[in-house]
């Protein structure tokens, strides 16, 4: 026994590659084994590991590790479909410590490990590890270029276009997302918005934890695992989704925080967040939640948590600190302020790849902080207003007064329910989208509804024609202007969204009357075949105006046009386009020069 115990207490810390192949900006992971054991691994005032990657080019990435359980999963009832299917995760082997990474570089990567667990420190001796080429496009950023567009590393623009997927419903896990992911890819759609956090049962026997067969995000504490600990099979699904993202090319948004568990007006929700001081918690009230130092530490672990096993993917677009914050009960805007100055702040130190930060919804004083990149409102409208008109309206409202990227990170209408009555093809939501796109945000609108509109309608295929039109444009590369109108438009119900730049435009017209709900019932309008339109913003010279359909995704026709400032009345283009009904978008181009 003695022996066994000696040869146990020399036996080394080392760190092992798991990843037998990484190219850049692909995942490279390692494990490190032979670390004493912690009495709490998520607390990194009792057991720490940090890694140092030395690049290629002499930088430095300073990686933070992270407590790491694998599982396998299975569906119990493999005879059911859809989300009556229910996935049991098995546990694979021990837990220990991973260190995950990408890099922007290609070569020789040297990586050593430091730990320091329980009041004793040691470091792994360091290996080499190549990173292969690949063509991967790099980290999201804001563009250098403008602002208010986002870019890869590469310079290569990218348009969010997409949904929220916030959670999963019943208990069909990972399955679920691997269902919706496959549908928003072959429709062209890019984006998701994820959730760590969850809706707690209404029922109080229920314990609030993932897989209780209602709602559930990938959270990391909950009720059963009580403050400062962790639920590894949920950041596991976290990992499964992440990754089927990254298969299929889609980017996503990780939120940390959800309003609702902090609404003391939800008897089942405040009752039972571990938060509560009558849980045992550090919070008297929900807004105590601010202010605590023991609450924000807390969060302060699990932003240094999340870096660490999930900041490496190039496809996590951005970390979303709240969803609908201002919602909170008692809501404080100084509190607030300070909280997202001190986590955004936090969070950038911890993350050696600095993805962009957000947070929602609406309230001003965080927005205008320096490390919060991207400004993000929610907008909800009643079945009876033009989608489109409302969208447009409410981005123009808290787009521009920032400076920085904006996108609405959900909208829909108010009531799911009597939209699929009435608008079972989806007008609304089609309208949302080419209205928010088209309106110098730096993506489209990301419709909330997904589970109970979008999914069992099946209206992925709206998608598509819309990244289909933005598919090759460089939206960064130019200095746009929302579209300007000469004189009135024929027939005067018609609205023209679009940008405008010198030499170009991207346009949207769309006839407000072809669809529209009033008094509860559906109202329909005319073709239009006579329609015109003169649109200002480009400089003189010649253009030719590819006509799109928009909800096949395909060109119809090119006209050419010019353009002559001195003209006195619809002195900008004029624009007549093919007969269309509900809309139909344009690309405008400059060919020649005066």
């Amino acid at each position: 026994m003695m022996i066994l115990l000696a040869f146990l207490l020399l036996q080394p810390v080392e760190l092992r590659v798991l990843s037998p192949a990484a190219g850049r900006y692909g995942l490279v992971e390692l494990e490190l084994t032979g670390a004493p054991a912690a009495a709490n691994p998520f607390d990194p005032g009792e057991a720490r590991v940090d890694a140092t990657v030395t690049l290629p080019s002499g930088r430095l990435l300073r990686v933070p590790g992270y407590w790491h359980q694998d599982f396998r999963r299975a569906v119990v009832n493999p005879a059911a479909e859809g989300n009556a299917r229910i996935e049991q995760l098995t546990p694979v082997g021990s837990p220990g410590w991973r260190i995950r990474f990408s890099s922007p570089e290609e070569g020789a990567h040297r990586i050593a490990a430091a730990w320091t667990i329980g009041g004793k420190s040691g470091a792994s001796a360091p290996l080499e590890v190549r990173v292969g080429p690949t063509a991967r496009p790099g980290i999201i950023r804001r563009s250098p270029r403008n602002p208010r567009f986002l870019e890869h590393d590469s310079g290569q623009a990218f348009f969010p276009i997409g949904e929220n997927l916030c959670m999963y419903q019943q208990r069909e896990g990972t399955y679920y997302f691997d269902r919706l992911l496959e549908k928003l890819a072959r429709n062209g759609a890019n984006f998701v918005r994820l959730w760590q956090e969850y809706y707690v049962p209404q029922d109080p026997s229920i314990v609030a934890s993932p897989g209780d067969a209602g709602f559930s995000g990938f959270p990391l504490e909950t009720q059963a695992t009580g403050l400062g600990r962790y639920d590894l099979a949920s950041a596991w699904r976290l990992d499964r989704v992440a990754a089927e993202c990254e298969r299929r090319g889609i980017y996503f948004q990780l939120t940390f925080e959800m309003t609702v568990w902090w609404q003391t007006r939800r008897k089942h929700c405040w009752t039972r967040n571990p938060y509560n001081a009558a849980n045992g918690g550090p919070c008297r009230t929900p807004q105590e939640y601010f202010t605590s130092e023991r609450a924000r530490e807390l969060v302060r672990r699990r932003l240094r948590y999340s870096v660490a096993r999930w900041g490496w993917s190039m496809n996590l677009a951005a970390w979303e600190l709240w969803n609908e914050v201002d919602n909170n009960e008692g809501f404080d805007p100084a509190a607030n302020q300070a909280w997202h100055r001190e986590m955004a702040a936090y969070l950038k130190s911890v993350d050696p790849w600095r993805h962009l930060v957000t947070t929602s919804w609406r309230d001003p004083r965080m927005f205008a902080l320096p490390d919060i990149d991207v400004v993000q409102a929610h907008s909800y409208w009643d079945a009876e207003y033009d989608a489109a008109q409302y969208a447009l309206q409410d981005t123009d409202h808290l787009m521009r007064r920032f400076g920085k990227p904006f996108f609405f990170g959900e909208q829909g209408v108010e009531d799911p329910a009597a939209a699929a009555r009435l608008d079972p093809e989806g007008r609304h939501f089609h309208d949302a989208l080419w209205a928010t796109a088209l309106s110098g945000a730096a993506g489209a609108g990301l419709y909330w509804w997904w589970h109970n509109y979008v999914e069992p309608l099946d209206l992925y295929r709206h998608y598509l024609p819309l990244a289909r039109f933005l598919k090759d444009e460089d939206l960064p590369a130019r200095a746009w202007s929302p579209a300007g109108l000469s004189r009135p438009n024929l027939p005067v119900s018609l609205r023209v969204y679009g940008l405008t730049s010198p030499d170009r435009a991207l346009l949207w017209i769309h006839d407000p009357l072809s669809f529209r709900i009033s008094g509860g019932r559906v109202e329909r309008g005319a073709d239009q075949s006579a329609a015109s339109v003169n649109v200002t913003g480009l400089d003189d010279g010649g253009y030719s105006v590819e006509w799109w359909d928009t909800l096949r995704g395909e060109v119809l026709r090119t006209d050419s046009g010019r353009v002559r400032a001195a003209d006195h009345f619809g002195y900008g283009l004029q624009l007549k386009p093919p007969p269309f009904r509900g809309d139909i978008a344009a690309k405008v181009t400059r060919k020649d020069v005066p």
